[in-house]
């Protein structure tokens, strides 16, 4: 449910002191090089970050290549194949809005090296080269799924809309969302996926719900209908095929662009942990959260942090970029070991970009890197604001890696201790989802009342009390006028989406034991 007006406005006082409580540095005219790192590590934690007294613990190691030769095989535990527990898609129907007759690779073709669709021409020529083998999905189910409306609290999703709405017509601006979510969950396993239509409009929206569905339904039938997976090699097969798959949906249903993110949890042999194998192209990110070691970014492999990236540029997709073909310039292969208890979620650029400390208006870049990024032209995407604002003295400089390393702080921390910094700490994949769509919300909504302004599109005519509505070429003129004014608020407008899985063993309703708390942390045989 949306939050009214009231509820998503507060102070720029109250913004200060609760949604963004970093801006509480002690001394705020030093430039980050000034600050005295001898000093106590008390304080909010961008402060503690900056001073060099809050250095993120010893994490798990997230391994990243481009093919999955470049990363180490690990033994798959037994796969329990009960019926799903949890499966749930969006928004408006998600996945299931789609073709449901799909062609796809077959799953049992031994041949890998097509996979780099970039370099095998179109799908056509696949089919006719590789044995690619048609494949029609039955019309009444999806990945083995019949009912996709089924969240849990351990498996979840969620999606909204950042831009701003008509003040008259109330349809807010980049309608349909764009965005597009699903995730099946199993006893001991879950399929994750989200994708990011490029741009605004209906064939966005097609692009992001045929790539979710076609990579969903073929790892569906890859890993859990075939039984034939047994370490993570062949995980990150199936995933790359999976991508084919979902690129050849969206050609089929004539969609445009989408980022694609998609995440396989499985339980690891001889051990009680899980491995979270993922594969993405786009800026759609995926992170771990754990009580024990934070947030920590997965998918940090496919941009470089160390560079100032420009927002706008979604810097690969699927769909007919090229003619046919997509661009897979990051497409990326990451895994890395989560325990029981631990959160596995994927965000699309709408929710990471808002946690960004230069989005938050809580930190400024150089100037050269302001300039350039400026200059900068974008290559796939443009969507909202670019959220790099003009530099303020006020306000600490940051570089590219302490951009990402404090997003994943911020992130952090309203996890752990909520908006107010008083808590209750996430517990479950449920409210992480909330949690940051919330957040991503609120941190927005000034830039929503100041384009929500009637007088951006109507105005009085003299004598009478109708409204009349302005010329587009005055709407864009008036719109011009306020830029000044958005860009001294936090925030990027976009499309929000967040898909999360809880990882663990769980009791389904049919298991006779049972029990309120249905994580198990206990061993997969």
């Amino acid at each position: 449910m949306q939050p009214t007006r009231t509820q998503m406005m507060p102070s720029l006082r109250k913004k200060v002191a609760g949604f963004i409580r970093q801006l509480s540095v002690n001394n705020q005219n030093e430039n980050v090089d000034q600050i005295d790192s001898s000093g106590p590590s008390t304080g909010c934690f961008i402060q503690r970050y900056l001073s060099g007294h809050d250095v993120r613990q010893t994490e798990p190691v997230i391994l990243h290549g481009r093919n999955p030769h470049e990363l180490p095989r690990k033994n798959i535990g037994t796969i329990i194949l009960d019926n799903e527990f949890a499966a749930v898609t969006g928004p408006d129907g998600g996945l299931t809005t789609v073709n449901r007759r799909q062609r796809h690779l077959s799953t049992s073709d031994p041949d890998v090296d097509y996979i780099d669709i970039q370099q095998h021409g179109t799908d056509q020529e696949r089919n006719d080269t590789d044995g690619v083998q048609q494949i029609i999905s039955p019309s009444s189910d999806v990945a083995g799924v019949l009912d996709w409306s089924r969240p849990h609290s351990r498996a979840y999703g969620a999606a909204t809309t950042l831009y701003e709405r008509h003040p008259l017509t109330k349809q807010h601006a980049g309608s349909p969302i764009a965005d597009c979510f699903g995730i099946v969950a199993r006893k001991n396993s879950a399929i994750l996926a989200l994708a990011d239509g490029v741009n605004w409009g209906e064939k966005a929206c097609i692009a992001a719900r045929s790539a979710v569905h076609g990579c969903i339904d073929y790892l569906n039938k890859a890993v859990f209908t075939s039984g034939n997976i047994t370490n993570t090699t062949e995980v990150f097969v199936s995933l790359l095929r999976s991508f084919h798959a979902a690129h050849s949906l969206i050609l089929q249903e004539s969609g445009m662009l989408t980022t694609l993110t998609t995440a396989l949890v499985l339980p690891l042999a001889d051990s009680d942990r899980f491995v979270a194998c993922i594969c993405n192209v786009g800026d759609s990110l995926s992170y771990v959260y754990s009580a024990q070691h934070g947030v920590r970014e997965i998918t940090k492999g496919s941009h470089d942090i160390h560079c100032m990236r420009d927002m706008r540029d979604a810097l690969g997709a699927l769909g007919p970029v090229d003619g046919q073909n997509p661009e897979l310039n990051n497409l990326t292969c990451s895994m890395t070991e989560v325990e029981p208890g631990d959160i596995v979620f994927i965000t699309s650029d709408g929710v990471s970009d808002n946690f960004d400390p230069v989005v938050g208006k809580f930190a400024v870049l150089p100037p050269s890197d302001n300039l350039n990024l400026k200059a900068s032209s974008s290559t796939v995407k443009v969507s909202g604001t670019s959220g790099d604002f003009p530099s303020s003295s006020s306000l600490p400089t940051v570089q590219a890696y302490q951009r990402h390393e404090l997003s994943l702080l911020r992130m952090d921390d309203l996890l752990k201790n909520g908006v107010s910094g008083n808590g209750p700490p996430c517990e479950d994949a449920k409210t992480l989802c909330e949690m940051l769509l919330d957040f991503a919300t609120r941190l927005t909504a000034a830039k929503r009342h100041i384009l929500e302004d009637p007088d951006l599109y109507y105005t009085t005519v003299e004598g009478s009390t109708e409204l009349t509505e302005l010329s587009r070429a005055e709407q864009r003129s008036r719109r011009r006028k306020v830029c000044e004014k958005i860009a001294m608020v936090p925030g990027k407008l976009d499309h929000a989406t967040v898909v999360a899985y809880q990882v663990g063993v769980y009791k389904t309703d049919e298991d006779p034991n049972a029990s309120d708390d249905d994580l198990l942390v206990e061993t997969v045989l």
